[in-house]
C-alpha cells in the first residue's frame, strides 16, 4: 500500500479541476508536534452546537460580552442575556440589511454603544437605561480611549462621543476623509490605532492627543488596500483580518500584524470569492478553541471560508477550508449558520444568521442547527494517470476507529466513498463501510475494486461521513497499478 499523497489538507479547488480539486468541509486541519519524528497532520471535526434560547424575533445581528454580562442584537431587539443562556429584552433597534455593532467604553464610561439601522443607542450597565442617542449618520461604531466612535459610511465621516459619555455627540467633533478620494467605508480599532477602510485604500489613525478633535492620521501613511466588505475585519490572534481590494481587483484576504497587511488567500479562494454575486456582503467571525484561532468569512448565499491563523509550522494548503450548513432537502451545503461569536461565561456562544437562535458551541457535539446532521467532506487531490491507466485495487483510510454510539445513529457509524475516474468531473455511486461500532478499535475501514482513470485523466476519491461522533482521520493509503498501452 502506498500513502495517498497530501491527503490530509484544506480546501483548494483550481479555476481547472483538472488542475486542482480538494475541498474539506467541516473538518479543521492540525500538524502534531511529536518531537524528532515526522510531523503527523490529522483532520479533526469542527465543532457542533446546542441550542440555548431562541428570541421571537430573527436573525442574529451582532453578539458581545464583558466583565461577566452578555448581550446581543436578534433582529429589532437588544437582548440580554444571562449564564443559562436565557434572553431578556432591554430595547428596541431600527433594523437595516447591515450587522448591527456593540462597543463598551468599560469601566470608566459604563456605557454599551449598540449601532443598528443607521442609529446608533446607548445601553447604562448600571441602571439597564437604553436610550437612542444618534439618528441617522452611523453605521458602524467602536471605542478608543474613552471615546464612542460612530462611523458614518455614506459621507465618509468619522464622529466622536464627549470623553466617558456615549449619551453626548458634539456635531462639530467630526473628521472626514481627504487624503485619498476613495470613500470610508469600514472601521475597525485595534491595538489602540482605528483602521479606517476606504473602498480602494485605508488610513490608521490614532490619539494624537489634539484639541478639539483628539484623532489623526499616523504619520505612517496611506494603506494600498481598500476593503470590499464593510463587515469583515476582525482582530484574530493578534492581528486584523479583512476582506480586501483595491483600485486593480478584488477577492483578497489580509492579515496585517503591524501597519502592512500581508496576503494570506490563496489562488482558489481568489477564484471562488470572484465568482460571487456580492463580495460586499461577507461578514467576519472570529473564536479560538482547542488551541486554534480561526477566522470566519461568511457569504450567505454560498459557503463559510475559514483561515486557521493557528502559530505554527501549519502549511498555507492547509489553513484554509470551509464549513457548512447541510440542507438534505436541497442536497447541498449553505454557509455556516452560526455567527457572531462571544466567550460568555465560560462558554463558546453564537446566534444564527438566519433565525433567532442562540447556540453553545462545542467540540463534542457532532449536530448542527435544526438539529441536522454535521455533514463532513474530504476530497484529496487527484492522483493522475500520466503514464497509462491508472487501476485502484485498494483504498484505506487512517482514523480512530470504535467511536460508534451506545444507541441510535452512530451506533455504527458509516463512511461513504465516491470514486471520479476523470479529476472530479464524474463521480460514481456512493460505496459505505462501517467505522467501527463502540469498542471496535481495530475496523479496518477500507474499499476494493477502486476503479481506474485513462492516460491523461486523474483518479479521485471522495469520502463524506454525517454520523454524530469524533471523525477524526489521520490518512490515507492505496494499492495503484499502471497498464502501459
Amino acid at each position: 500500500m502506498t500513502a495517498y499523497p497530501a491527503f490530509i489538507g484544506g480546501s483548494y479547488v483550481a479555476k481547472s479541476p483538472i488542475a486542482a480539486n480538494a475541498r474539506t468541509v467541516n473538518y479543521y486541519c492540525e500538524r502534531q508536534d511529536v518531537g524528532g519524528a515526522a510531523p503527523l497532520d490529522v483532520l479533526y471535526p469542527t465543532p457542533g452546537v446546542t441550542l440555548l434560547d431562541t428570541a421571537t424575533v430573527s436573525p442574529g445581528r451582532a453578539h458581545f460580552a464583558q466583565a461577566g454580562r452578555e448581550f446581543a442584537v436578534i433582529g429589532p431587539t437588544f437582548y440580554e442575556i444571562s449564564s443559562t443562556g436565557t434572553l431578556t429584552s432591554r430595547g428596541t433597534v431600527a433594523i437595516d440589511s447591515n450587522p448591527a455593532t456593540i462597543s463598551s467604553s468599560g469601566d470608566a464610561g459604563g456605557e454599551l454603544f449598540i449601532t443598528s439601522g443607521d442609529n446608533g443607542y446607548i445601553f447604562t450597565l448600571g441602571t439597564n437605561a437604553f436610550a437612542q442617542v444618534r439618528t441617522g449618520a452611523t453605521t458602524m461604531g467602536d471605542f478608543l480611549d474613552g471615546f464612542f466612535l460612530a462611523l458614518d459610511a455614506a459621507t465618509s465621516t468619522l464622529y466622536i462621543s464627549e470623553l466617558n459619555d456615549g449619551t453626548t455627540w458634539d456635531p462639530t467633533q467630526f473628521a472626514q476623509r481627504s487624503i485619498a478620494p476613495d470613500p470610508w467605508v469600514s472601521m475597525k480599532v485595534w491595538d489602540r490605532y482605528i483602521w479606517l477602510f476606504g473602498s480602494e485604500t485605508s488610513e490608521i489613525w490614532y490619539d494624537a492627543g489634539t484639541a478639539p478633535f483628539p484623532f489623526a492620521p499616523h504619520p505612517s501613511g496611506l494603506v494600498e488596500m481598500g476593503c470590499a466588505a464593510p463587515f469583515s475585519p476582525e482582530i484574530v490572534s493578534g492581528a486584523i483580518m479583512f476582506l480586501a481590494r483595491n483600485a486593480e481587483g478584488t477577492g483578497t484576504v489580509m492579515r496585517a500584524a503591524g501597519f502592512t497587511p500581508e496576503e494570506v488567500s490563496t489562488f482558489p479562494i481568489h477564484v471562488a470569492l470572484e465568482s460571487y454575486d456580492s463580495l460586499s456582503s461577507g461578514i467576519g467571525d472570529t473564536y479560538e478553541l482547542d488551541g486554534h484561532s480561526f477566522y470566519l468569512l461568511t457569504f450567505a448565499d454560498e459557503i463559510t471560508w475559514v483561515y486557521d491563523a493557528t502559530n505554527g509550522p501549519m502549511p498555507a494548503a492547509m489553513r484554509w477550508t470551509e464549513r457548512g450548513t447541510w440542507i438534505a432537502e436541497d442536497n447541498q451545503f449553505i454557509a455556516w449558520r452560526p455567527l457572531y461569536h462571544v466567550f460568555a461565561f465560560g462558554e463558546h456562544r453564537m446566534l444564527d444568521r438566519s433565525t433567532g437562535a442562540l447556540y453553545r458551541l462545542e467540540s463534542d457535539v457532532s449536530v448542527d442547527v435544526d438539529d441536522r446532521p454535521l455533514v463532513r467532506v474530504r476530497r484529496p487531490p487527484a492522483i493522475p494517470a500520466s503514464d497509462g491507466r491508472l487501476f485502484v485495487s485498494e483504498f484505506e483510510v487512517g482514523l480512530e476507529a470504535g467511536l460508534g454510539l451506545q444507541s441510535g445513529q452512530g451506533s455504527d457509524p458509516q463512511m461513504s466513498l465516491k470514486i471520479s475516474p476523470d479529476g472530479g468531473k464524474t463521480w460514481g455511486p456512493e460505496r459505505w463501510r462501517s467505522a467501527g461500532a463502540v469498542g471496535k478499535y481495530s475496523t479496518r475501514v477500507f474499499w476494493t475494486r477502486c476503479g481506474s482513470a485513462k492516460r491523461g485523466d486523474a483518479w479521485q476519491p471522495e469520502i463524506v461521513v454525517s454520523d454524530p461522533i469524533p471523525w477524526r482521520l489521520t490518512g490515507a493509503t492505496f494499492r495503484p497499478s499502471v497498464q502501459v498501452r
